[in-house]
């Protein structure tokens, strides 16, 4: 083994390269000692590849050696590591920005989608809570195909959270929909979180929320025909003023 490759694995496994952490910004010294490791493999694996090896009849010759599979792995960390370090603050924010705008195209294509379907019944649902958690309320409101409310819904939850209050208001819209005998229902409301949880795009982590998800779920499974989906705030002014409304009232 060569001096350098010596030198290297000593730096990967003792030196802090404040230097090195500062050029490389967002990338950690585990992450950089790796890196300099690898190096250091490869390094020692060409010394090796050069090295003569003796051939039929005590001749010499060169060895011919194949890239193991783990030779090529180190390579292609190396590289993505290369990469990723290079990449400026700019090309992340580009991606990023990239990301959102493929979700609200994906959003708009959803919305696009239902308007395309036959106008069924439509329910709004929303809840605030003035302090999250404090003074809170839920609210729904119940629109027919034409357009027509059918019912407005509100229902003062004393201190809460704004979670819970929304998960009450859809609860609340649900129940009052299956009482009035509605088989088919469009549920809309703007909480990203209550949307993407009863779609299961996200756990529900809170323990607390886990049984009016439950509710939320059994209640949505007794329509033959039922879609959740997520609109803008602007868009569920209605459900919002018997959210706020339940609170000003004490409904």
């Amino acid at each position: 083994m060569s001096v350098l490759v010596d030198l290297l694995r000593f730096i990967a496994a003792n030196e802090q390269l404040p230097r090195t952490l500062q050029r490389y910004a967002g990338h950690d010294r585990d992450a950089i000692g790796k890196l300099i490791a690898a190096a250091a493999d490869r390094l020692e694996e060409s010394e090796k590849a050069a090295e003569p090896a003796p051939g039929p009849r005590g001749k010499t010759g060169l060895k011919v050696r194949k890239q193991s599979e783990v030779e090529r792995a180190a390579k292609q960390s190396a590289e993505e590591l290369d990469a990723a370090m290079n990449e400026s603050k700019a090309q992340r924010e580009q991606k990023k920005r990239q990301r959102a705008l493929d979700a609200e195209r994906e959003r708009a294509e959803a919305v696009e989608k239902a308007a395309e379907l036959p106008p069924r019944v439509r329910l709004f649902t929303d809840g605030a809570a003035r302090g999250n958690p404090g003074p809170a309320g839920a609210g729904a409101v119940i629109v027919s195909p034409a357009g027509h409310i059918m019912a407005k819904l509100g229902k003062f939850l004393g201190d809460s959270t704004n979670n819970v209050a929304e998960y009450t208001g859809l609860i609340l819209g649900l129940k009052r929909a299956k009482a009035m005998g509605i088989k088919e229902l469009d549920v809309f409301s703007d909480s990203e979180l209550l949307v993407k949880q009863l779609a299961g795009d996200y756990a529900v982590k809170a323990e607390h929320l886990r049984p009016l998800h439950d509710e939320a779920q059994a209640l949505l499974k007794a329509f033959p025909e039922v879609r959740v989906a997520h609109i803008p705030r602007e868009e569920n002014a209605a459900a919002d003023e018997m959210s706020n409304r339940a609170i000003d009232e004490r409904l």
